[in-house]
């Protein structure tokens, strides 16, 4: 009787499993249909032109998210949305995964790291990043491998397993220059952990990170070939000090934004969890703790000192939340281990109206700029919105066709004030032909290492721009040419009648190529 019991918990426990496993694979059976729905934003469209001119590196940063995409897409014989964008909800699965085998490499359990694993998925910014291919995807999905291999080293003892810390860490680096904050994290575990500070002197680490540093080492070759452009960049988005009020604004706004993209109540739970996982680690001299305290506290000190110098984009500390959610679960777990019954009920209801809060804003992000009733609940302006970057580039590429058609006899090349907008006339213009960008107008990008203006004179072009951005043709752009025409302007809309963006085609006829600072390699002055 007593085995026929322990065998129909344990039948009923596979059976709970089996189903939260099926939940992870239709989440990620819904991320492959969501990523056909919805236009490639301008910055995946400006990987997937760095995806068609592969390098050693890039402007903005390392490679690896180009990389990618020439692998999904097959080296450009398959350029739909879905090949393009596959590896987001991927990238989103195998994130569950890591989550999951490190939560039951912990405790030793599996149900709850399971559960654990799919309300991972319940973060907005993670939801967003499961149907959008961008670096920081990459980054994410190497900077989480990295704690999972140093979690199994810290479990096991093999040493074997800084030798894959290498690997990793090198890939998170071609993924995103922030995964450098790998570096710090490890030493701040090993100075911490009185176990484990004994590998200060072993040659298992430096192994590892001389591993790193050579699997990163073609993008230091790129930049030494085209004058340190990217880290140059790098430093500009950096700042320099400002003031005490600005350094007030920026974090208030920091912060703000962070709760918006993780959910209030979430954001709330993972900076305690953050916390007293330094508090529990110190005390127990339990090093796993340790370990995913470091690997969150780091790089969100780092994050609060940058606004000292400059405002920090929402998308920038977002993998530093990977390891605070791992904390944030074995913190609850013990927390409702160790409370009595009422506290228990408490807790959950506490976190489950965080996680619904989570999902909530998962579902307005994404419906908001389609389901009109949601868009006004929220008072959300489409053409002042984030989310406009969703919509109405395919609109914007046929008014291109139809001008290109038309005037097929000047042989036009497609050049925008933007290199997002040339990015995405690139991709959904027919026959997705190679575009240029006006760089002198905004910051160098890469499009400064493609244009090779100096080829182009006596050619002519058809001009893009986005009025968000300056509404008329700039008058030192049209001195170059012997005529510029407006031959159609649009007003975009979606398809309740909110305007997403208005749009100016002009031609430009006769390239005279006479200000030749204005088109040199890096004309921007900003960089």
């Amino acid at each position: 009787m007593f085995l026929k019991k322990i065998n129909n918990a344990m039948n009923k426990n596979k059976i709970i499993a089996y189903s939260l496993s099926f939940i992870l694979l239709i989440l990620f059976a819904v991320r492959l249909i969501l990523i056909t729905k919805i236009d490639l934003i301008p910055e995946e469209t400006y990987y997937w032109q760095w995806s068609r001119h592969l390098a050693l590196s890039y402007y903005d940063m390392s490679p690896m998210v180009a990389y990618t995409i020439a692998l999904t897409t097959f080296f450009g014989r398959f350029n739909s949305q879905f090949f393009v964008r596959f590896a987001a909800p991927a990238i989103s699965l195998l994130l569950s995964v890591f989550a999951y085998l490190i939560l039951k490499k912990i405790t030793g359990k599996t149900l709850q790291p399971l559960i654990w694993a799919i309300l991972l998925n319940a973060i907005p910014i993670l939801n967003i990043g499961s149907v959008l291919i961008v670096y920081g995807n990459l980054q994410m999905l190497f900077f989480s491998l990295t704690i999972l291999l140093l979690i199994y080293f810290i479990i096991s003892g093999k040493n074997f397993y800084w030798y894959l810390i290498g690997i990793s860490t090198g890939l998170a680096l071609l993924s995103k220059y922030t995964a450098a904050f790998i570096y710090p994290i490890v030493l701040a575990f090993l100075l911490l952990s009185g176990k484990h500070r004994k590998y200060l002197f072993k040659k298992e680490p430096y192994i590892a990170f001389l591993i790193s540093a050579i699997i990163f080492a073609p993008v230091i070759v790129w930049n030494s070939l085209n004058d340190f452009v990217s880290f140059r960049h790098l430093m500009t988005l950096s700042g320099g000090y400002k003031s005490f009020d600005i350094f007030l604004n920026n974090l208030f706004l920091f912060i703000v934004s962070q709760a918006g993209i993780i959910s209030p109540f979430l954001f709330l739970i993972i900076m305690v969890s953050m916390f007293a996982g330094l508090y529990i680690g110190l005390k127990e001299k339990n090093d796993v703790y340790l370990a995913l305290s470091a690997a969150s506290i780091i790089p969100f000190l780092y994050f609060l000192y940058q606004c000292a110098k400059t405002m920090v984009q929402p998308n920038w500390p977002v993998f530093l939340y990977f390891p605070a959610f791992l904390l944030a679960s074995l913190v609850a777990y013990r927390l409702y281990e160790t409370s009595k019954k009422k506290i228990k009920k408490i807790i959950v209801y506490f976190y489950g109206l965080s996680f619904f809060t989570g999902i909530l804003f998962s579902v307005i992000i994404f419906i908001s700029p389609y389901y009109l009733p949601v868009g006004k609940l929220f008072n959300v302006k489409v053409s002042k919105s984030p989310l406009r970057d969703m919509l109405g580039w395919k609109k914007m590429a046929e008014d291109a066709d139809f001008i290109l058609n038309k005037y097929k006899k000047d042989r036009l090349l497609i050049a925008a004030r933007r290199f997002q907008t040339a990015s995405e006339l690139a991709y959904y213009v027919k026959g997705r032909p190679q575009t240029y960008s006006f760089n002198y107008f905004i910051r160098n990008n890469e499009y400064s290492l493609w244009n090779n203006f100096k080829n182009k004179k006596g050619r002519n072009f058809l001009y893009v721009i986005d009025t968000k951005y300056g509404k008329n043709l700039e008058k030192s752009l049209c001195e170059n040419f012997k005529s510029c025409t407006l031959v159609k302007k649009t007003v975009i809309k979606n398809k309740f009648g909110r305007k997403i963006r208005t749009v100016k085609f002009y031609i430009l006829k006769d390239f005279l190529y006479k200000d030749k600072y204005m088109f040199k390699k890096f004309s921007s002055k900003e960089f």
